[in-house]
């Protein structure tokens, strides 16, 4: 089946994986039934992005599970990925928690009328303490449940090593040894986050959210920070400079992403990075939508977050995650220990498929960022479009062109909106479509909706949104690797 055509509601992107991290969402219909978990929606899902939902492996594992033991009606039981993460969800939360165990796979037993089993499962979400899908198949495989395992392309001589060495390599100003792979991606933020919070709570406690940032991360700093202080504007820092002036003394960090999701707005980073210098507070960047070979990131940030699940990767068939560590920076020498703690490592065999990936990173990224130059100059010429934004586009080219590694480099995510209502148009629209970015095939998602499908369902929520300048009704496109030619050929068929 061609990714150009209508995909069927629910089936897996990437086609028929039984490893993929997203899923076919075809009409706004399908997108509204998944956010209300329609009953007859969700029978048809044969994926999902895993952290949100179970991937299909790990459902089949937790069936063997609740027959194993008879699992009563009123329990249920909540897969996790070690019991070094079943120990810092009781650490959390508060609770001792009663584990199931095999072949080193683990589930939390736990009440479904638990007042606990919401702060526990929204927990592994944001610090993204799930199982991988592949921990899943090796188990139904070696248990004799599943007759065989998918075939895929993995790398198995020094698997670990070829990754951290093409990340140190492409962000410059760190080596191998300072970047640490983990769990997921937001398992890299919250890792870095929780290690500074544990070597500063003495002195420095407030975390600072610079922009409007991906929904976990907010998440993150709101629930787990002792103080956290939130700046939308990165478009005039001075109000950050002012606020630094009374209170920089208590700043464990300033977090932020390259661009901001999914506005793609970008940051003065030099700026940002001048402002550390003379306040003396670290700078976090999720540079994931950026990645290493478009912009000069690590230059001016002192730790980097990853999710190697999008441009890493490729194919949407992992979940894992990176901090990349600046090279003799005390801060990141101060919290060495505390993340090696704290950090879930990632399955042996997604090492492995991300190894055989990240071969092609430097080359995916640029073919993408000449796609994305291409579409949206192509997308400028209809006037149905009534905005795209880029790193190119509006305020950002300014502070972009600051950072950019070259003429051609360019994020390959662009959002945009059109003159009707999105439904019109994205329902129409021959792309796969679903959650997630950074596939080697082109990727629409409708963002609000599946980020912040709350925000939507009143007009407060929707005056929040207007008062951050994010259209409810924005469609963020990851762009991918296809003919230029055939991909503006998509859209010209609907605009």
């Amino acid at each position: 089946m061609s990714y150009f055509n209508h995909i069927p509601c629910g089936d897996t992107l990437p086609l028929n994986n039984p490893h993929a991290i997203s899923v076919s969402l075809p009409t706004i219909s399908d997108v509204c039934g998944y956010e209300e978990n329609n009953e007859a929606l969700v029978s048809k899902l044969k994926s999902a992005y895993p952290r949100f939902r179970m991937n299909k492996l790990v459902k089949q594992v937790y069936d063997y599970f609740s027959e194993k033991i008879a699992l009563s009606p009123d329990s249920e039981l909540v897969p996790v990925c070690s019991m070094s993460a079943v120990s810092l969800i009781e650490r959390t939360i508060g609770i001792n928690l009663e584990c199931l165990s095999q072949d080193d796979f683990h589930f939390v037993k736990i009440k479904k009328n638990s007042h606990h089993i919401s702060a526990i499962k929204h927990l592994i979400q944001h610090t993204g303490l799930i199982p991988s899908s592949r921990r899943a198949e090796i188990f139904l495989y070696d248990n004799r449940i599943a007759v065989n395992k998918f075939t895929e392309e993995i790398e198995t001589t020094d698997p670990e090593q070829r990754i951290c060495t093409t990340l140190a390599e492409a962000y410059g100003n760190t080596t191998p040894e300072n970047v640490y792979l983990c769990n997921t991606g937001m398992n890299a933020m919250f890792s870095v986050f929780e290690a500074l919070r544990i070597a500063q709570k003495k002195n420095k406690s407030i975390f600072v959210q610079l922009g409007w940032l991906y929904l976990d991360t907010m998440e993150i700093i709101k629930k787990y920070s002792d103080e956290s202080h939130t700046i939308l504007n990165i478009g005039n820092l001075d109000e950050l400079e002012n606020w630094l002036k009374l209170n920089h003394n208590q700043i464990a960090a300033v977090i932020t992403e390259l661009p901001l999701n999914p506005q793609i707005k970008v940051i003065d980073l030099p700026l940002l990075s001048s402002l550390a210098k003379k306040y003396d507070f670290p700078v976090v960047i999720d540079a994931t939508m950026a990645t290493p070979y478009n912009v000069e990131t690590l230059k001016y940030a002192d730790i980097i977050v990853e999710s190697l699940t999008k441009f890493a990767s490729g194919n949407a068939d992992l979940l894992m995650g990176a901090v990349i560590l600046k090279n003799n920076n005390d801060i990141c020498d101060m919290i060495k220990d505390q993340l090696t703690e704290i950090i879930e490592k990632p399955f042996i065999a997604d090492i492995q498929r991300l190894a055989a990936s990240i071969k092609g990173y430097c080359g995916r990224v640029k073919v993408i960022s000449d796609n994305t130059y291409g579409l949206i100059h192509e997308l400028h010429k209809f006037k149905s479009i009534t905005s795209i934004q880029s790193a190119i586009c509006n305020d950002s080219i300014r502070n972009f062109e600051k950072i950019r590694k070259g003429e051609s480099c360019l994020p390959g995510v662009i959002s945009i909106t059109f003159d009707k209502a999105l439904q019109y148009y994205y329902d129409k629209l021959k792309l796969p479509k679903g959650p997630s970015f950074g596939t080697e095939f082109t990727l629409a998602m409708p963002y609000i909706y599946m980020a912040h499908y709350d925000l939507l369902q009143s007009q407060a929520g929707r005056n929040h949104l207007a008062m951050l300048d994010i259209h409810p009704d924005l469609l963020r496109i990851s762009v991918g690797i296809e003919p230029l030619e055939e991909l503006i050929e998509v859209f010209a068929e609907i605009l």
